[in-house]
């Protein structure tokens, strides 16, 4: 069933909202030209695996629940409903920030201090303004 939300005289029903499902994404570094590339053996992950694990659940379980939204747009639910769903998947997505900040902060900052990279620190402000 294709359905509306709101006024139908500003909405547009939507087809097919289910997106793609999220697939587990090959471990990659950043690289000079600001691409990415895949990371190889001997050299470190950016993330922890255990970090890398719990962030990847969290972001499929997000993925879920855009579909959902998808679902409940067709299906012509109440805005209330859907602006709460919302909600929760920007809260969920807040989560996998945390997640990712913190291992930046732990791993990709502390070796950056350590090797003596004085660029990190307007590197670390420029993250911490533009992500939180």
């Amino acid at each position: 069933m294709v359905g509306v939300v709101c006024d139908a005289a500003t909405t547009t029903p939507v087809e097919n909202a289910m997106p793609p499902r999220l697939e587990t994404p090959a471990v990659t570094r950043a690289t000079s030209a600001g691409g990415a590339s895949p990371v190889e053996d001997g050299d470190r992950e950016m993330m922890a695996p255990d970090k890398r694990e719990e962030a990847l659940k969290r972001l499929a379980r997000a993925s879920g629940q855009v579909a959902g939204i998808g679902r409940m747009i067709v299906d012509g639910r109440h805005c209330t409903d859907v602006l709460q769903q919302i909600a929760a998947v920007q809260k969920a997505l807040d989560a996998v920030g945390s997640i990712v900040l913190r291992n930046y902060l732990e791993r990709c900052v502390t070796t950056a201090i350590e090797g003596g990279d004085p660029l990190i620190y307007d590197e670390l402000m420029s993250v911490l303004t533009r992500y939180r």
